[in-house]
C-alpha cells in the first residue's frame, strides 16, 4: 500500500505545474464523415465538440518570463482540433481575444498562431540549427534535414496580404492545398482590441519531401493513435519593433518549436455519438 500510496503522488506531481493540474494526454475530435467542419470561418461546425475538448490560455505557459499568469482581459485563447477517419488531416478551430491586434508588419514581429505537429511522434529534432552533424553548412542542414520529420507553422493572425502562414523549412507545398485550408473571421485595426476566428486544417508528414509530395510519406491518422502537437501564441502589442509582449506555449519547453520531443501527446479519439 506504502508503494501504491508513493505511485499516486509521485503521478501527482508530475502532471502539476505551475499550481494547475493537467491532462497527459491531450484529446482530438473525431468528427463524423459527414460533418467535417467546411473551412469558411463559420464556427457552428465544431458545436458538436464537448467543451472538454477545449484548451485555453489557462493551459497554457508565457516562457519568457513576462507573466506569471494568464490575464484574459489582454490575451484569451480558446483551441480545439479534430480529425476524420479516412483522412490525413488535422482540423483546428482557434479563437482569440487580444486587447492590441499587431499585423501590419511586414516580418514576423506580428501577432502569431505556430503550431508544431509530428504525426508519428518519432520526436527528436527538426530544424536546421539542431541538426546534430556540425560538419555541414547551415544552408545544407536547411535542405537535408529542416521540416522533414515534423512541421512547423507560423500563422500570421490575421493573414498578411498575400500570404495565410510562414511554414518553417524548404517545403512550401505543405501550406497549400490540397495539403492546407485556412479561413478567417475577424473586424479589427492594427491596435485595436476585438476577437478573431481562424479555422484551418493541416496535413502531417511523417516525412516531409522539399521535392513536394510525391516524394513524401503522410502521417496515417487512426483512432487512439498518440502524436506530437504543440503550439505557441507569439503576442505582440505593437508594432513598432520591440520586444514582443508575450509567448505563450502549450509545451513546458521554449525549443519545442524545433525539438518534437518537446511537443504534448495528443490522442485521436474514436468516434462518439454526436447528436
Amino acid at each position: 500500500m506504502k508503494w501504491l500510496l508513493l505511485g499516486y503522488t509521485l503521478v501527482f506531481m508530475f502532471c502539476r505545474v505551475q499550481g494547475q493540474t493537467e491532462p497527459m494526454v491531450f484529446k482530438v475530435f473525431c468528427f463524423p464523415s459527414d460533418k467535417i467542419p467546411r473551412i469558411d470561418g463559420d464556427t457552428h461546425d465544431w458545436d458538436i465538440v464537448p467543451a472538454s475538448y477545449t484548451i485555453g490560455i489557462d493551459q497554457m505557459t508565457e516562457d519568457e518570463g513576462k507573466y506569471s499568469e494568464s490575464n484574459k482581459s489582454t490575451l484569451d485563447i480558446q483551441v480545439k482540433v479534430g480529425w476524420s477517419e479516412g483522412e490525413n488531416r488535422l482540423y483546428f478551430l482557434y479563437e482569440a481575444y487580444d486587447n492590441y491586434w499587431s499585423f501590419s508588419r511586414d516580418d514576423l514581429m506580428v501577432d502569431i498562431f505556430e503550431v508544431v505537429v509530428d504525426g508519428d511522434r518519432s520526436g527528436g529534432p527538426f530544424i536546421d540549427k539542431f541538426y546534430p552533424f556540425k560538419d555541414i553548412t547551415k544552408e545544407q542542414a536547411w535542405e537535408l534535414f529542416h521540416g522533414r520529420q515534423a512541421q512547423n507553422y507560423h500563422i500570421y493572425t490575421p493573414p498578411k496580404k498575400d500570404d495565410w502562414c510562414m511554414y518553417w523549412g524548404p517545403q512550401q507545398w505543405l501550406k497549400e492545398k490540397p495539403y492546407s485550408d485556412y479561413a478567417y473571421k475577424y473586424d479589427v485595426k492594427e491596435g485595436e482590441s476585438g476577437k478573431l476566428t481562424l479555422e484551418f486544417y493541416i496535413t502531417p508528414f511523417d516525412y516531409a519531401s522539399p521535392k513536394g509530395s510525391k516524394f513524401s510519406v503522410e502521417s496515417e491518422l487512426y483512432a487512439n493513435k498518440l502524436i506530437g502537437l504543440c503550439w505557441a501564441v507569439i503576442d505582440y502589442d505593437n508594432n513598432e519593433g520591440k520586444p514582443k509582449d508575450g509567448f505563450w506555449n502549450l509545451s513546458r519547453q521554449h525549443t519545442m518549436y524545433g525539438n518534437a520531443d518537446e511537443l504534448r501527446a495528443f490522442r485521436l479519439m474514436p468516434l462518439e455519438t454526436v447528436e
